[in-house]
């Protein structure tokens, strides 16, 4: 993807989580005794729950104390909240909204209803690097908050749906690199009621309609309705010189949910731990063979300094102190059994603690 990109994903929501029973038709093929095969449908009956829009609010308001590993409350005094006239959040805006609704057609929403439609507004954070470097941070930030209004009031005129206003979440969420620098996850929840009250109706559906291509009387391969919010996104950001994602139909990149998205974070620790673990034991084999070659050299009386100063140098590269302490401790412990056993000391250049005493003196870091 284009390091300057602008992308939208979307998800829906009803009121409160619910859990529904759903029929589910399999179609699958049957061999008869005869030998022949045919297709039948298996009809069951599954539980499918559906999320909270209350829920989605939490963490887009950062209203409750958040569990995900990726947000960094630390920064979320840089995020911002921009809410509908009348209204103190989006959060406001959306019960005015179920109040409303309840008055323009005498009844409440249904449990059963996607009442909040959210749109994710993903923008590259090299170029939102290159904005704070060109415009300050205050200034880039004014300009994103613009655009988005822009997005939001668009699509909602366009579509037929409820602007409730959007967050920006723009620094208290992403993740440490393997070099452990922090790469934010810049990006905006554009919250949507659906519910167009000029028209007095719901419009959520009639977006998942591909439509037929009248070139080929086939379904498009892709939903020219979704398609067309990264359109709007494009040109709402064109001012900053965000440019339009590439469609995954060209990629065949998709969005991986959380849990899929922490996953193959995990996966790449993993690796990360295993190579890790190899380097510890070629280290370990290294030091073994550089102390076995000083301890022999030292028994024969022969010149040891070249693998004593090997030996010391590996000690003195470990980081942990723990360890750098207990290895340091054995081998002064060996170097004081072997002038007691011989009845004489060994020199500087061939004790590996004298060696890095007059490093720690000489302020010699490893």
């Amino acid at each position: 993807m284009k390091k300057n990109f602008v992308a939208v994903r979307s998800a829906y929501y009803k009121h409160q989580k619910i859990t529904k029973q759903v029929k589910y038709n399999n179609k699958i093929a049957e061999k008869k005794s005869n030998g022949t095969t045919n297709t039948v449908v298996k009809t069951e009956i599954r539980d499918r729950s559906y999320k909270s829009a209350l829920a989605e609010f939490e963490h887009v308001l950062r209203t409750d104390k958040t569990n995900s590993v990726n947000v960094f409350s630390q920064y979320s005094n840089q995020n911002v909240t921009v809410s509908p006239k009348h209204s103190e959040s989006p959060l406001d805006a959306y019960y005015k909204c179920l109040d409303r609704y309840k008055k323009v057609t005498g009844k409440k929403c249904r449990s059963d209803m996607n009442t909040l439609f959210e749109h994710v507004v993903v923008l590259s954070e090299s170029h939102c690097l290159n904005l704070e470097k060109k415009l300050g941070n205050k200034r880039a930030k004014q300009a994103i908050v613009k655009c988005l209004k822009d997005y939001a009031n668009t699509y909602a005129e366009k579509y037929g749906f409820t602007n409730l206003g959007f967050s920006l979440h723009y620094a208290d969420e992403g993740h440490f690199d393997e070099n452990n620098k922090f790469i934010r996850n810049v990006h905006a929840h554009v919250m949507f009621f659906n519910y167009d009250f000029k028209n007095k109706k719901s419009n959520l559906r009639n977006l998942f309609k591909k439509g037929i291509d009248p070139a080929t009387g086939k379904t498009h391969e892709l939903n020219e309705n979704f398609c067309d919010m990264q359109n709007i996104a494009a040109k709402a950001f064109k001012s900053l010189k965000f440019r339009r994602g590439v469609s995954k139909l060209i990629t065949m990149d998709k969005y991986l949910p959380k849990n899929k998205y922490l996953l193959k974070q995990l996966k790449m620790k993993r690796e990360q731990y295993k190579n890790l673990v190899e380097d510890v034991d070629d280290k370990k084999d290294q030091f073994l063979n550089y102390f076995k070659k000083w301890l022999t050299a030292i028994f024969n009386k022969s010149k040891a300094d070249i693998y004593a100063n090997l030996t010391a140098e590996m000690v003195m590269d470990i980081n942990d102190t723990e360890i750098k302490q207990s290895i340091s401790q054995a081998i002064s412990n060996t170097e004081n059994e072997f002038e007691r056993a011989n009845g004489e000391r060994l020199t500087d250049e061939n004790s590996i603690t004298g060696i890095m005493k007059n490093n720690n003196k000489k302020g010699v870091r490893r």
